[in-house]
């Protein structure tokens, strides 16, 4: 739904203000210190001005952000430089959360007809509450998808749904060599000194049977590090007792490129903290930590084994929130591709914000390095996936506009092989 600016501005004062009269409620009934309190309120200030048309229901305005004009003004795609196949996309389009395919062109091939803000809709607080956040897709057109700290779903080529389970995963899938699905999941409550002087949440890893949803092996990250003497890992650079570590990626060294990585073994687990700036690999039969880096990455997602023995991810250099006073570009002048060599610790920037391309998501994200060399990029903050080639260009662009204003959240993207359009022959039209 399109909002103007004087009816936003209204429903933002008057929301306001009616907060304002219940912190003073509560201020009378219970004296509370007054600096917390204010400091809640100010807080909830924030968030209203941010998601109250959400909580209205007349926009997802928490799923929005500010449009970038030169995206449109200073990047033409070459798409005859764009890798074979088709792409999925996930994320918010018009007052939709979906999942859509797209062909070479950039044009919708097919885009499944459930909205996935109504995947879980008894757990919904409000109209727009839900974020997709991890999907996969399988040749036969079955898409698992994650609501995140909600639970998991697999869908139909045509939208039924096959099965749908609460397990509080989050943030992203992995399939190992026998088909099991890899994901973090909901944390555990932790009172130990080793880990903060207050009660933390660390999550878990999940391994989740593909025919039934069922989670069949469930193991705590804090337990594996407190073991190791790594408790350092779990201690955030930002003070979030309720989401210390924030694992972000789960992902399965396969058989076909184990034999890069002479350190590691098949089915070993790497991990991502986003609030650590850390990436671990546990052994994947021991739970055992068998290799950690902190730094040089920022705030990062994504991680990826590699065929040459690098782990690649997108750095987001969460440094600052995108505002038009920085271009919108945070305060470290965009993000970036970066490769990591396990055995040397060093690392190497492969793609990175510049005059010719300008990107920066502050948090969230996806990145796909292709058979052709180009990367994929789902630019999350921007509500935009764009494929890179070596030399800089752009050979592929979806964006999200919402309105002249606003684009929205695009989650994650994946090129998958031009066959897997044929799933779709049977299904209504797009």
């Amino acid at each position: 739904m399109k909002i103007t600016e004087e009816t936003e501005r209204r429903i933002f004062l008057g929301s306001a203000a009616a907060l304002l009269l219940l912190c003073g409620i509560l201020l009378g009934a219970y004296a509370p210190p007054v600096k917390k309190l204010t400091a809640k309120a100010g807080d909830k200030l924030e968030e209203i001005q941010r998601n109250g048309l959400a909580y209205l229901g007349l926009q997802p305005s928490g799923h929005l952000e500010p449009l970038r004009a030169e995206i449109f003004s200073s990047v033409t795609p070459d798409t005859s430089r764009a890798a074979p196949g088709v792409t999925l996309i996930t994320g918010l389009f018009g007052d939709k959360l979906a999942a859509r395919l797209y062909d070479r062109e950039g044009e919708v091939i097919y885009e499944w007809p459930n909205n996935l803000f109504d995947l879980f809709a008894n757990k919904k607080k409000y109209k727009y509450d839900a974020l997709v956040h991890g999907d996969y897709l399988y040749p036969n057109g079955d898409l698992l998808v994650v609501i995140d700290a909600v639970g998991m779903a697999r869908i139909g080529a045509c939208g039924n749904i096959i099965w749908k389970k609460r397990n509080g995963a989050h943030h992203s899938i992995d399939i190992d060599d026998d088909g099991f699905i890899w994901t973090p999941h909901g944390g555990l409550i932790y009172d130990d000194w080793r880990l903060a002087g207050t009660p933390v949440k660390v999550d878990r890893i999940a391994k989740i049977d593909p025919a039934t949803g069922e989670v069949i092996e469930s193991f705590e990250l804090a337990k594996i590090l407190l073991d190791a003497g790594l408790e350092g890992i779990v201690k955030s650079n930002v003070p979030r007792p309720k989401d210390v570590f924030h694992m972000n990626d789960v992902e399965i060294l396969k058989k076909s490129m184990a034999p890069a990585f002479p350190m590691f073994a098949a089915g070993d687990i790497m991990l991502s903290g986003r609030n650590t700036n850390a990436i671990i690999i546990l052994d994947g039969k021991t739970h055992k930590v068998k290799w950690w880096r902190v730094g040089p990455m920022h705030g990062q997602h994504d991680p990826d084994f590699q065929p040459n023995g690098e782990i690649t991810l997108l750095d987001n250099r969460t440094a600052a929130t995108a505002s038009e006073k920085n271009g919108y570009m945070g305060g470290a002048n965009g993000s970036r591709i970066i490769a990591i060599n396990p055995s040397t610790y060093d690392y190497r920037e492969l793609y990175a914000s510049n005059d010719r391309n300008k990107f920066y998501s502050a948090y969230r994200g996806k990145h796909q390095m292709l058979d052709n060399g180009n990367i994929l990029i789902a630019e999350s903050n921007a509500g935009r996936v764009f494929e890179a080639t070596p030399d800089g260009d752009i050979a592929w662009m979806v964006v999200s506009k919402y309105d002249e204003k606003n684009v929205g959240w695009l989650t994650s993207t994946t090129r998958y092989p031009e066959s897997y359009a044929a799933a779709f022959k049977n299904c209504p039209a797009k």
